[in-house]
C-alpha cells in the first residue's frame, strides 16, 4: 500500500501491478488537456497579423516591406501548422518523459543535474542575443507568473512516477519556450519579424500556459495525486535584492517593442547584464589606481578623450604585414588624466568601475570589427578609427548597447553592410565609397563632442549617397545580366531550330540542293527569329515548321494525278508564305530570287511526273546537318591534386549549386594580390554558367559552374555573412568571447 509519499513494497506482482496502473491512469489523463489547451496559445497570431502590417506601412524600402507582407502571410498560411507542431513538440516531450526510459533516465537525475545548462547560459550558445533574450524572457515571465503551481506540478509527476524529484517536466517554462523558437524559425530568418512574434507570444500565451498548469494540477488531485499540497504562492525571498541577476536583467528588457522604436525604461540594465557576462564586480568603485585614487569627473574624462581624439597615439596601428591594431586607450587615457597638483606632486586621477567596464565593452566591439571578415581589411581599419567616438558615447548613453535605432548604431551598421562588396583590387584613387567613409571617420572625429545628431545627419547624407550608388551599379549590373540572359535565349532558340531542321530533313533520303540551301541559308533564320519573339507554343512557330514539311513534300515527284492536283493548290500560298518570311533586310534578296527560280524549276518536273535530275539532289547522309549541341558536363571538375583539395568532388559541386543569387564572395587571388570581392548575380538554365559583378555592377567572372565548386574545392571562398548587422554579431561575438 502507498500511504501519500511512503510507499510500501510488497511481495505481490498485485500489488505492484496496482501501483503501475494508477501510475499510467494519472499520466494519461494529462495528455489530453495538454492537446486541448496548447493551440490556445496561439490567439496572438490575429495582433501579430496587424503590428506586421503597421510594420510594413513604415518600412523604410520596398525590399523591407515585402519582407514584412511575406512573413504576414506565411503566418497566415501556417497558423494551423504551427500549433499542430507546436503542440506536437510538447506531446513528444511528454510521452518520452511518461515512457520506462525517462522513468530510468528520472530516477537517476542526480547524476546528470550537473550537465543540465542553466537558464543563463543558454543565452551564451545562440547566434543571435537578442533572440534568445527574447525566448528566455518567456521562460522567465512564466517562472514569475505561475512557478509555484509548476513546482507543484513537479511533485505531482514525481509521485506519480513512483521516484523522488524530476528535473525534465516536459512543461518546464524553459522546454516549452524553445520549442516556440523551433516553430516559428522556420518562417522567417528575419530577426525583428521573430521578435515581434515572441512578443507577442509573450504577451497573450504565457497566461495560456499558466492556465494549463492550474489544470493538470486540478486533474492530478482528482486522481488523488498529493492532493494536499500548499496552494499558496510563498513569498518572494529577498525582495530588497538591487543587482539582479544578469541574465533576469537581460530577460526584463523589452528588447522586442520595435514597434514603436522607444528607448528600453532603463538602458542600464542591459548595460549592467553585459558586465555581469564580463565577470565585473558591480558598483561604482574606482579601478585604476587603487581605492584611494581620486575618481575624474565624468565631464573630464570626456574632455580628455575629446583631446585624445586625433592624436595618432590613439589611432590604429599597423604591423609591418599591413594587420591593425587597436590602440591602448585604457593607458593613454590614465596619461592623460594625471594632474600635477600647486605644490608639485603628481595625482593619478582614475575611472569609475563603471566607465572601465564600457571600455572593457568598446573594446571587445573594436575587436570584433577588427576581426570581422564580413567587411574588407582596409575599411575594418577606417572603422576602427571610431573607437574612442563609440566610447564617449558608451559613457554617457547606455543606449547604444540596448537600441537597435541608436544614431551611432546605425551608422556603424551602414557604413559595414554598404562596405560588403568593396574590394581592394577593384578601387582606384577615385574610389568614391572609401572616400566617402573615410571622409565620414574624418568628420566625427574632427566635429564630434557629445551630441549624437551628427551620427543621424551623416547617416542621412550617406544613405543619399549610397542610393544613388546603387542605382548606377544595378544599372550597371541589369544591362549585364540581360544581355546574358539574351545571350542565352539566342543559344537555346538556335538549339531548338537546329533540332526541327534535322528532324525534318532526315525524313528524306535525298533532296533538291535548292530546297536544303533555302531552308539551311535562309528559312532557318526565319524559325529562330519567330520562336524568340513568338514562343514555341506560338500559331506563327507552328506553321513555321509545317511551311517546310510543305516545302519538302512539294518536291518530291508526283506520278499520282491527285497528288499533282494538291501540289498545284499548295504552290501559291506556299511560295507566298516563303516570300514573306524571307522579305527583310537581312537577306540577300538576288540570291532569294534565285532560289526561287531553281525551286520553279523543281515544282515543273514534279507537276510533270519526272524525277529531279541526280546533279541537282543532295545525299542528306551525306549532308553535314548542324549537331544538336549537348548539354555542357556539370558535374566533372577540373583534375587537381589532391593535397590541394579542401573538399571533396560532391562536397563542393553541392556548395557550387545551393549558392543563392545575391550572395557576395570574397575569392583569394593566385597571384597573391588582394582577395577579389564578387557578387553573384546570375546562372544559366541552360549552360551552367555563372556570372559575377563587381559592387560597382561591371563584369567581375562569367565561368561554369565546374569552376565555380573548383574555387570552393580549393578553399579560395569565403561567403560574406549579411543576414545580420554589425552591432548584433559583436554583441553575439561578445558573449562567445566571455564564455569561451
Amino acid at each position: 500500500m502507498a500511504t501519500n509519499n511512503i510507499i510500501s513494497f510488497g511481495s505481490t506482482n498485485e500489488m505492484a501491478s496496482t501501483k503501475s496502473s494508477f501510475n499510467s491512469k494519472a499520466l494519461k489523463s494529462c495528455r489530453p488537456i495538454i492537446a486541448n489547451s496548447l493551440p490556445n496559445c496561439f490567439v496572438f497570431l490575429n495582433d501579430l497579423d496587424d503590428i506586421l502590417f503597421k510594420l510594413a506601412d513604415k518600412a523604410e524600402s520596398n525590399q523591407e516591406q515585402e519582407e514584412f507582407f511575406v512573413a504576414m502571410r506565411q503566418f497566415r498560411i501556417n497558423q494551423d501548422k504551427l500549433k499542430k507542431d507546436f503542440t506536437q513538440l510538447v506531446l513528444d516531450d511528454f510521452d518520452a518523459f511518461c515512457s520506462s526510459s525517462a522513468l530510468a533516465k528520472n530516477g537517476n537525475s542526480n547524476k546528470d543535474s550537473a550537465s543540465s545548462a542553466n537558464l543563463e547560459l543558454s543565452i551564451l550558445d545562440n547566434e543571435s542575443l537578442e533572440e534568445d533574450i527574447a525566448v528566455n524572457r518567456i521562460a522567465m515571465k512564466s517562472e514569475s507568473l505561475f512557478g509555484h503551481d509548476m513546482t507543484n506540478l513537479d511533485q505531482r509527476f514525481a509521485n506519480a512516477l513512483n521516484i523522488k524529484n524530476i528535473d525534465d517536466n516536459p512543461l518546464n517554462p524553459e522546454r516549452v519556450a524553445g520549442h516556440i523558437k523551433d516553430v516559428i524559425a522556420p518562417l522567417s530568418s528575419n530577426i525583428e519579424i521573430k521578435l515581434v512574434a515572441y512578443k507577442q507570444f509573450e504577451k497573450h500565451a504565457v497566461a495560456e500556459l499558466g492556465k494549463l498548469c492550474v489544470q493538470l494540477n486540478e486533474n492530478l488531485i482528482k486522481q488523488g495525486v498529493l492532493p494536499n499540497l500548499e496552494k499558496k504562492k510563498p513569498k518572494t525571498e529577498n525582495t530588497n535584492q538591487t543587482v539582479p541577476n544578469a541574465i533576469n536583467e537581460l530577460a526584463d528588457i523589452d528588447l522586442n517593442d520595435i514597434t514603436d522604436d522607444q528607448p528600453i525604461a532603463d538602458p542600464s540594465h542591459f548595460f549592467e547584464g553585459l558586465r555581469q557576462f564580463l565577470n565585473k564586480p558591480h558598483g561604482n568603485q574606482p579601478s585604476y589606481g587603487g581605492r584611494s585614487a581620486p575618481v575624474a569627473e565624468h565631464s573630464t574624462v570626456l574632455t580628455a578623450l575629446s583631446g585624445l581624439q586625433q592624436r595618432p597615439v590613439s589611432q590604429v596601428s599597423f604591423d609591418a604585414d599591413g594587420s591593425a591594431h587597436l590602440p591602448d586607450i585604457r593607458q593613454v587615457l590614465m596619461d592623460s588624466l594625471l594632474i600635477t597638483q600647486q605644490d608639485g606632486t603628481k595625482v593619478q586621477q582614475t575611472v569609475s568601475r563603471l566607465d572601465e567596464d564600457a571600455m572593457d565593452l568598446i573594446d571587445l566591439l573594436f575587436e570584433f570589427i577588427l576581426d570581422d571578415q564580413s567587411i574588407p581589411a582596409p575599411i575594418r581599419a577606417v572603422l576602427a578609427r571610431l573607437q574612442i567616438p563609440l566610447l564617449k558615447i558608451a559613457l554617457s548613453d547606455k543606449d547604444v548597447f540596448s537600441k537597435k535605432s541608436h544614431p551611432a548604431r546605425r551608422l556603424l551598421n551602414n557604413l559595414a553592410k554598404s562596405s560588403t562588396g568593396w574590394s581592394e583590387q577593384q578601387s582606384t584613387q577615385q574610389d568614391k565609397l572609401q572616400t566617402r567613409i573615410e571622409s565620414i571617420v574624418d568628420t566625427i572625429l574632427l566635429e564630434f563632442d557629445t551630441d549624437t545628431q551628427l551620427f543621424l545627419d551623416l547617416n542621412t547624407q550617406f544613405n543619399e549617397f549610397i542610393s544613388q550608388l546603387n542605382k548606377s551599379s544595378q544599372a550597371a549590373e541589369q544591362r549585364i545580366v540581360q544581355a546574358n540572359e539574351g545571350q542565352e535565349k539566342l543559344i537555346a532558340a538556335q538549339q531548338e531550330v537546329d533540332t526541327v531542321i534535322n528532324q525534318q530533313l532526315s525524313q528524306h533520303e535525298h533532296l533538291p540542293k535548292v530546297v536544303i540551301s533555302l531552308i539551311e541559308d535562309a528559312w532557318k533564320h526565319v524559325l529562330k527569329l519567330r520562336l524568340l519573339q513568338k514562343g514555341k507554343d506560338s500559331d506563327e512557330w507552328r506553321k513555321s515548321i509545317e511551311l517546310i514539311q510543305q516545302l519538302l513534300w512539294s518536291v518530291s515527284p508526283k506520278p499520282d494525278e491527285d497528288d499533282r492536283k494538291k501540289l498545284l493548290e499548295i504552290i501559291p500560298g506556299m511560295l507566298k508564305s516563303l516570300r514573306e518570311g524571307l522579305s527583310g533586310a537581312s537577306f540577300n534578296q538576288h540570291k532569294i530570287t534565285a532560289l526561287f527560280k531553281d525551286l520553279q524549276q523543281c515544282h515543273i518536273q514534279c507537276m510533270n511526273g519526272a524525277a529531279i535530275a541526280e546533279d541537282e539532289l543532295q545525299d542528306i547522309d551525306k549532308l553535314s546537318l548542324v549537331a544538336p549541341s549537348s548539354k555542357p558536363d556539370l558535374e566533372t571538375l577540373p583534375d587537381l591534386d589532391e593535397k590541394k583539395k579542401v573538399l571533396s568532388d560532391k562536397e563542393a559541386m553541392d556548395k557550387a549549386k545551393q549558392l543563392s543569387v545575391g550572395t557576395w564572395l570574397e575569392v583569394a587571388d593566385d597571384n597573391g594580390k588582394a582577395p577579389q570581392r564578387i557578387k553573384f548575380s546570375w546562372r544559366s538554365n541552360l549552360t551552367g554558367r555563372c556570372l559575377f559583378v563587381t559592387y560597382q555592377g561591371t563584369k567581375a567572372a562569367d565561368i561554369a559552374i565546374t569552376e565555380l565548386a573548383s574555387w570552393y574545392q580549393q578553399g579560395k571562398i569565403l561567403v560574406i555573412d549579411q543576414s545580420t548587422q554589425l552591432m548584433d554579431r559583436a554583441l553575439a561575438s561578445m558573449m562567445e568571447t566571455v564564455d569561451s
